[in-house]
């Protein structure tokens, strides 16, 4: 019963979290959770041993009430962080009644326990891990476009064919919810007028009112990398992907358009991003990281985050400084692409706009003014070491200032009159900026969409003019609570957001 309590949870939490985590971090958690409360059941077995040589009769009275209460323990601390959290995140309750539910639904399952037995217990836990499994299952199979069967046989068969006649160094910079100019005027009164001159005045083409294809870092970066839509089809737990990691890394039989073009040409892959959340170090195509491994247990943060901490990424500590001393010494003798993050922030899990957005708003201007500094150091290096270097500077979705937990963005629209097109460039404008070396004719981007940069970008590089018949629809699409909504098609926000039918994804 020990070991069913905190296996039992543990794996509930992973079948709606398993897509965040390698098989090997689970194999390891599970293993260290199995450990753990063995040892809290050996532990109990030799203390009632203990019990029951000095008071037998005490020992043979209370040995079920100190089994269960170890158990009830153990439990406990699964069934707190994984239902406080959710009920505070995904349905913004405050900490009080959440943790007032949280009490009530223990109690409540110790009632029943005591009621059923050991041996009931275990098959009522066995029952309801199963139904979760049946939940997680069903949430799979409705999304019925696999990981790798997202890019058309006709458009793999265009990628594969692609010669490039020029492979300068390409630099990917994905900013974190920024915004193009306009936007950043209009949602926030701030000119950020100084940046785009150092852009300008660095060789810079600044792209208006370009629009991500998704809301969210994980759904925008598999559009980016994969040069088209994938309809959010792989969408699990928190806004996550069952292929987003796949896509992006090129692992397995994830076809990545954007790497396997580039590593047919020549080029390494040298991902330099801040943390293991984007892709597991030496999966996929991945030449060259920060990174060598992911922590093992990462896991467990989901499960225990109250105990081992919230977040379950491996981090690259004084990352700035990592990234510029690695580009600043990277051998330039064959080309690479490199891929770093860096940019602002979004709105967070219980942010509601109607309460939190002034304040938001005040520390969002002040993070984009300090981010800025840090963006036009690294370009500058890039600049000076690598001139015929390419950069792509590009937000990956906007800072969804008028987020609410309560509730999605169509309720928002709907019911407090919000502009449509204002909740499209909250969460869709971006940022887009790309400087083409001192040898190219700068080119100005013709599309209104991330999943056609990089196509883009092989089309300037003489890529052939096949990869215009291959280019992505500039549309824009929000996974809400009534499901996948089409919010811009051609690079304009829509007013009214049709619902996308799952078979009409394909």
């Amino acid at each position: 019963m020990i070991v069913l309590a905190g296996l039992v949870p543990f794996a509930g939490d992973m079948l709606r979290n398993f897509q965040l985590f390698a098989p090997a971090q689970l194999a390891w958690s599970f293993a260290a959770v199995l450990a753990a409360t063995s040892a809290v059941y050996g532990l109990c077995a030799l203390a009632l041993a203990g019990l029951g040589r000095r008071w037998p009769a005490l020992r043979e009275r209370w040995a079920p009430a100190i089994v269960a209460g170890v158990a009830a323990l153990v439990f406990a601390a699964f069934l707190y962080d994984a239902n406080l959290t959710e009920l505070r995140q995904d349905f913004g309750w405050p900490r009080p009644a959440a943790f007032a539910a949280v009490t009530v639904l223990f109690l409540l399952y110790w009632g029943v326990a005591a009621w059923l037995g050991a041996k009931k217990t275990c098959g009522l836990l066995l029952l309801l891990l199963a139904f979760r499994a049946g939940q997680t299952g069903r949430t799979i199979a409705a999304s019925t476009v696999r990981g790798d069967d997202l890019v058309s046989a006709e458009d793999v068969a265009a990628y594969e064919q692609v010669r490039l006649a020029r492979t300068p160094n390409i630099y990917f910079i994905c900013l974190e919810s920024y915004h193009g100019f306009d936007a950043m005027r209009e949602l926030y009164g701030f000119d950020n007028a100084v940046f785009r001159e150092f852009l300008e005045e660095n060789g810079f083409v600044v792209a208006e009112h370009v629009l991500s294809n998704y809301s969210f870092t994980m759904t925008s970066l598999q559009s980016f990398f994969q040069m088209g839509h994938h309809y959010a089809a792989g969408a699990f737990g928190n806004h996550d992907s069952l292929y987003a990691r796949g896509f992006i890394s090129g692992s397995g039989t994830y076809y990545n358009p954007t790497l396997r073009i580039l590593k047919r040409n020549g080029y390494d892959i040298v991902y330099l991003l801040p943390s293991d959340y984007y892709y597991r170090p030496g999966a996929g195509l991945v030449d060259d990281s920060l990174l060598n491994r992911s922590w093992p247990l990462a896991p467990l943060k989901v499960s225990l985050p109250r105990f081992i901490g919230r977040e379950p990424d491996t981090l690259v500590p004084d990352y700035p400084r990592r990234v510029s001393e690695t580009l600043a010494t990277w051998p330039l003798e064959r080309p690479a692409f490199f891929f770093v993050k860096l940019g602002a922030e979004h709105a967070a899990d219980g942010y509601d706009y109607r309460s939190d957005r002034e304040a938001f708003a005040a520390r969002y201007v002040e993070t984009v003014i300090r981010e800025n500094r840090k963006i036009e150091a690294l370009c500058r290096r890039i600049v000076e070491r690598d001139p015929q270097s390419i950069i792509v500077l590009a937000g990956d979705h906007g800072a969804q200032s008028y987020r609410s937990s309560r509730r999605g963005f169509a309720a928002t629209k709907r019911e407090d009159g919000i502009p449509a097109e204002r909740l499209v460039r909250d969460c869709h404008d971006v940022l887009l900026a790309i400087r083409w070396g001192t040898d190219a004719e700068p080119a100005a981007f013709p599309y209104r969409s991330l999943a056609n940069v990089m196509r883009f970008v092989f089309l300037q590089l003489g890529g052939g003019e096949e990869l215009r018949r291959t280019a992505a629809a500039d549309s824009a699409y929000l996974l809400d609570a009534g499901g996948l909504l089409q919010v811009a098609e051609d690079g304009r926000p829509l007013e009214e957001w049709p619902i996308v039918p799952r078979k009409g994804w394909r």
